[in-house]
């Protein structure tokens, strides 16, 4: 029985001694070292985990490390941008050195409700990322578009502050808008200049039906996908951005001087030269683009804070901005503060929730341009040289000192001089600075753009997403106009106001799940969801118009309010609420093999409400397809895959919609009251109503079909990437109002779907990047081309006319033109004889009539393209960047013809015109005949090609060896010329001109230039 016992207890000691030793044998080591980079310099923030654990560190300023982890475990070593290394654990010293990550391949692109790998992508998508978007001057989003991806066109109206540029993607499908729909982290936005870029991780353009027909009935013109910074696990830091620039003007046009003013307005006749030359001082020459414009400056912060785990992680910015135009004084100003919190959170292992959130507060204030009915841009092209800037107070010619005798109100500059009135030039365009004190306009307000979502994982490969998205925003806008004499046909004798005040609200619900299954060589995707969006408008407008006395009882500051309106002030009040709401269902499924053959199709169902469509034509269906070949991944590539190591073939069709020209019920049958009729005896009258349109059940939304081949390759180990498509959109159902059916019974007819559109084109990226030695270097250039044709219009119409110049219509909507296109009398020559301009008789009727104009150009470039050029070398990094369009036309609308005292462009109307003496001159003499046809003839239509070097960057990083000494980990500094140079044939101030982004492209009736810019910088990060 002893002899037992002992037996137990010996075999408990050896069982017990076993476990100590076994565990001993587990137990935790400690692992130190140093991580380094590429350049073996030490790598701050890298993240060091023990893997399946949270157990972690990161490496400090000189890169070390210490972590006590279980023996056998294995360490994982992670930082953006670098390749994540995998190490088991040995006790002592483990350096590591991290490799820049430089494949690209398997990168991911969002798309849809979703992201996919680069290798498995199908349809055309453009990826922009942040380094395109960092350290330049651009304001807003759309701008970082410009020249960095083919397909993608930047339409600039105006290059003022707070202006932003209209983006069209593969051509102009509309005779309404064709604006892309931006979402943004989900969020659908129709406007994304309040997006600061420094918050943007990464920008897709969605260009082709396929990529794009998972938004349906939004997605007719292209779909710009925005994402905004995240946390990374292991990347706690903060970091600051300081930009400053210095602005002017980039491009002064060639004016007539003094001289040759008074010989061009006494060769026709306008004056007689005693009476330029009596009322001149002979010494006065103003250069108005000196009186108007003055080097600005802008400034611009940005803060950010970020950090992440395993489980969570956060991204925190504030960015200010305040930018002060070129125009002189604090009338073209634009300052905005942004902020961007974003954060998610794995609550649990199958639950992961977060939010998105872009807060804007905003102000600006801007001048007139763009009119030739009045615009302080304009004016400046107009004003006749003779005339001073100013005049002392008590040197005021005759006609200003009986405009004040008669009460008229003259303003003064800081110093109290009086701005010059004209004596000679007397229209719609005035002084520019009596232009721009003449009114008071201010424009402010605020966004809320933001989303809360969550992530639910049930099952293995399978996530749930339901997303809550809203946008907030509120304007506030007032125009106080005051009392002023520009010239004799303009002036104001009383102060009047009016103000708006706008608040939207939108929200979307969207719930969808995403399933991805591999067996084998074989991977299964499924997407399946649901989209319910509805938004309101709010307006409110309200008015104080002087009747014989100031509107407002005190012309002073403190009373430019609706509050203040004197007893006679005629008021004005309007306003209204506007409701919309759509509902959607819409779902995605793709099959990949081998990663070789790649084959997906999508459908999107939309539901518009009654504001936009009919009940019985409400519902738009959108499908789509497309399939891929990896041939690089067959076995008969083999033999190829040194020199190609990547070659894939795509095709895609599909269908989208497009929203943009539907609102107000525009298919309903509208009555309205048509006057008093007498019904019965006596004095008895009833308002009579009858029908104002005709209605129409059978409207729907435009639909662009589109087809996409594409192919995309990689060279020589990755470092030749080259991309290719072709596409060919066919827009249909395009809205027309105006259109005359064979049988009318009263009113008008509504608007129908009587319109085609269509445009294709190639689409071409290449790149190339490499090092040599501690050189490394990268270029990236694109290039597309377009073909865009109106190819339908309802017989019933000829034309559908566009913008004005004057009294004359100059751009048309036509059957067999490109969209928008410039019509009128094309230019034969000069007469040798008279000096008139001729113009070919196109109707053989003998004299000039509407049967005489034509097609003259268009707006529209054969091709666009852009180039950037990177290089670094240890610690200095270079930039070169520039964008360009050849093809495309502009239409020189700045003098009007009935104004014949107006200054002129000197290479337009001057150089080269016939006299008595020069009768070979191919510009018409001064005072020639039918100067109103020779103005709007293809005589004024300029080819606008041009490029522009956008971006000249040099930067120095310094040896983080001296940061660590104060802490930082990284600290840039660069200079940069943004803008600085153009290079064209056009006269005018910017090729870059357009009245409006629809029918008034290429049209420049005196848009705001685009400055150059002088850019000192600072990033620093700790």
């Amino acid at each position: 029985m002893k002899s037992k016992s002992v037996k137990k207890l010996l075999i408990m000691v050896l069982f017990l001694l076993a476990t100590v030793s076994y565990l001993s044998a587990q137990g935790p080591v400690k692992v130190s070292g140093r991580i380094t980079d590429d350049l073996k310099e030490p790598m701050l923030g890298v993240s060091i985990v023990e893997k399946g654990t949270t157990n972690g560190v990161m490496s400090d300023l000189n890169g070390n490390y210490s972590l006590s982890v279980q023996q056998g475990a294995t360490i994982v070593f992670s930082y953006i941008g670098f390749v994540t290394q995998e190490k088991k654990a040995v006790a002592g010293v483990m350096n590591i050195q991290l490799k820049e990550d430089t494949k690209t391949l398997e990168e991911v692109v969002v798309v849809g409700y979703g992201v996919q790998k680069k290798s498995s992508v199908t349809g055309a998508i453009s990826q922009v990322k942040a380094e395109d978007l960092e350290n330049r001057t651009i304001s807003n989003a759309p701008a970082a578009l410009q020249g960095k991806t083919a397909g993608v066109q930047v339409i600039q109206t105006s290059a003022a502050p707070g202006a932003s540029p209209t983006v069209r993607v593969r051509g102009y499908s509309s005779n309404a808008s064709s604006n892309p729909l931006y979402v943004v982290d989900g969020i659908r936005l129709s406007d994304i200049s309040g997006i600061d870029p420094n918050d943007i991780a990464s920008m897709e353009v969605l260009k082709d039906a396929a990529s794009a027909a998972i938004y349906g009935a939004e997605a007719g013109n292209g779909v710009v996908l925005i994402s905004t910074k995240k946390g990374k696990a292991g990347q706690g830091k903060i970091s600051y951005d300081f930009q400053w620039s210095s602005q002017s003007l980039a491009r002064i046009p060639a004016m007539l001087n003094a001289e040759q003013y008074i010989d061009y307005m006494v060769e026709s006749q306008t004056f007689t030269e005693n009476e330029l030359r009596n009322g001149w001082d002979g010494v006065t020459n103003t250069a108005w683009t000196d009186v108007a414009f003055d080097n600005s400056q802008m400034q611009k912060h940005n803060v950010s804070f970020t950090n992440g785990s395993e489980n969570g992680n956060y991204y925190l910015s504030l960015t200010y901005l305040d930018n002060n135009g070129i125009v002189k004084g604090d009338v073209d100003v634009y300052k905005r503060l942004t902020a961007t919190i974003n954060s998610e959170y794995a609550i649990k292992p199958w639950l992961k929730v977060g939010t998105t959130n872009q807060i804007e507060k905003f102000n600006i204030r801007s001048v007139s341009m763009n009119n030739e009915y009045g615009s302080l841009l304009t004016s400046i092209l107009q004003l006749d040289p003779l005339t001073p800037d100013t005049y002392a107070a008590d040197k005021l010619p005759a006609h200003m000192q009986t405009a004040l005798n008669n009460g008229k109100h003259l303003l003064k500059n800081e110093n109290g001089d009086y701005y010059a009135v004209s004596k000679y030039y007397a229209g719609e365009q005035f002084h520019p600075m009596i232009m721009r004190d003449n009114n008071i306009g201010k424009n402010s307000g605020f966004n809320v753009n933001g989303s809360i979502y969550s992530d639910f994982k049930p099952i293995k490969d399978f996530t749930f997403t339901s997303r809550f998205g809203y946008r907030l925003s509120g304007t506030r806008q007032s125009s106080t106009d005051l009392p002023f004499y520009g010239n004799s046909t303009q002036s104001r004798d009383y102060v009047s106001l009016n103000a708006r005040s706008t608040t939207s609200i939108y929200y979307q619900w969207e719930n969808f799940a995403n399933y991805t299954k591999s067996f084998g060589q074989h991977t299964v995707t499924g997407m399946v969801g649901m989209s319910y969006q509805e938004s309101t408008n709010d307006n409110v407008y309200g008015s104080l118009s002087a009747n014989s006395e100031d509107a407002i009882k005190k012309n002073d500051p403190l009373f430019y309010y609706l509050n203040y309106g004197s007893a006679s002030a005629t008021k004005g009040v309007a306003g209204e609420k506007i409701r919309s709401a759509k509902l959607s269902y819409f779902g995605r499924v793709g099959y990949e093999f081998a990663g070789r053959y790649l084959l997906q199709g999508s459908l999107r169902a939309d539901a518009a409400d009654l504001s936009l469509l009919p009940s019985t034509n409400r519902w738009g269906y959108f499908p789509a397809v497309s399939a891929g070949w990896t041939l690089s991944e067959e076995e008969f590539f083999a033999p190829l895959k040194h020199q190609v190591s990547s070659l894939k073939l795509r095709a895609s069709w599909g269908q989208n919609g497009s929203l943009a020209a539907l609102s107000n019920y525009p298919y309903s049958t509208d009555m309205a009251l048509k006057g008093l009729y007498p019904f019965g005896t006596g004095n008895y009258y009833i308002n009579a109503v009858a029908p104002s349109s005709m209605g129409n059940d059978k409207l729907k939304w435009e639909t662009s079909e589109q087809i996409n081949i594409g192919l995309d390759a990689r060279f020589l180990k990755d470092r030749l990437t080259v991309g290719m498509d072709y596409f060919n959109k066919k827009t249909k159902d395009l809205l027309v109002n105006g259109t005359t059916p064979s049988l009318i019974v009263g009113g008008t007819t509504s608007p129908m779907n009587a319109g085609n559109v269509s445009n294709k084109g190639w689409e071409f990226e290449l790149g190339w990047r490499d090092h040599i030695g501690d050189f490394h270097y990268s270029l990236r250039a694109n290039l597309a081309t377009l073909t865009n044709e109106v190819t339908y219009v309802d017989p019933s119409i000829t034309r559908i006319n566009g913008v004005n110049f004057h009294t004359s219509t100059i751009t048309y909507f036509e059957e067999g033109f490109p969209v928008y296109y410039f019509r009128g009398y094309k230019f034969k020559g000069v007469d040798p004889e008279t000096g008139n301009p001729m113009f070919h008789d196109l109707d053989n009727s003998g004299d000039l009539n509407d049967g005489d104009l034509d097609y003259i150009g268009d707006a529209i470039p054969d091709f666009t393209y852009g180039i950037t050029l990177t290089a670094g070398w240890k610690g200095l990094d270079f930039t070169l960047f520039g964008t360009g369009s050849q093809g495309n036309d502009i239409f020189n609308c700045i003098n009007r013809p009935d104004y014949a005292a107006s200054n002129k462009l000197k290479e337009v109307f001057y150089d080269n015109r016939w006299t008595a003496d020069k009768k070979s001159g191919t510009v018409p003499r001064a005072g020639a005949q039918n100067m109103d046809k020779y103005q709007t003839s293809d005589a004024l239509v300029y080819d606008g090609s041009f490029f522009k070097i956008k971006q000249i960057q040099l930067g120095y990083t310094l040896p983080k060896t001296w940061m660590k000494k104060i802490f930082v980990n990284n600290l840039r500094v660069y200079g940069s010329l943004d803008d600085f140079f153009t290079f064209t044939k056009y006269p005018g101030f910017d090729p870059e001109a357009a009245a409006n982004s629809t029918s008034g492209m290429g049209v420049d009736k005196g848009s705001y230039p685009c400055s150059k810019k002088v850019v000192l910088g600072l990033n620093i990060e700790f």
